[in-house]
């Protein structure tokens, strides 16, 4: 199992189970592998239980240790293939890269930025739809400022057709919302001339 940690202030990993134990890993340390949908603390999971009972250690002791000519034999051959390790690590991180898409909660997940459109965004008439819904407080105020928040929200993601159509949405609530707010004003002043 692969599990990534978080030390030092940085994500760390991909790191093999036992490796874990050659960390200064806690219960506190938050860890992620795949499968789990957000960073946890290592003691919050039953996976990382044989860490913090000893029963990783004691397996990892009985463990038959290699000779030294052996261990030597290896090294020399891990040597050689370390020119072959690095030319995989592209390859491994492109891997990883398109699981971390998956999931929003992947160690190195970035995040991508987007294009904003060519053309400027349409007005979004929001100090006259805040002055209206502190003003009037009608639904059609509110319903106008919601309107002006779209318009910026779509334009930032790129959707000129629907950030068009909200610019014409608030400009449309504004007006119907002035009026409404006027006709009350002229009724009372009919009724007082009359």
């Amino acid at each position: 199992m692969k599990v990534w940690v978080y030390l030092d202030g940085r994500q760390q990993g991909p790191f093999e189970f036992e490796q874990l134990l050659d960390l200064p890993v806690d219960e506190n340390t938050k860890v992620w592998y795949e499968g789990l949908p957000r960073w946890c603390a290592a003691g919050e999971l039953a996976e990382m239980r044989p860490l913090f009972d000893g029963s990783l250690l004691a397996s990892r002791s009985v463990e038959p240790q290699p000779d030294a000519d052996t261990s030597a034999a290896g090294q020399a051959a891990s040597d050689a293939g370390a020119g072959t390790a690095t030319a995989e690590e592209p390859a491994v991180e492109e891997q990883l890269r398109a699981e971390a898409d998956d999931n929003p909660y992947a160690p190195g997940r970035r995040m991508k930025r987007r294009e904003l459109p060519s053309e400027p965004c349409p007005s979004t008439y929001i100090g006259l739809s805040i002055f209206l819904a502190i003003c009037c407080c009608s639904p059609l105020s509110i319903g106008a400022l919601a309107a002006s928040i779209c318009t910026t929200s779509f334009y930032q993601s790129g959707n000129m057709a629907k950030a068009r159509k909200a610019s014409e949405w608030a400009a449309w609530l504004i007006m119907i919302s002035i009026a409404l707010g006027f006709l009350p004003v002229m009724l009372l002043s009919s009724v007082f001339q009359g």
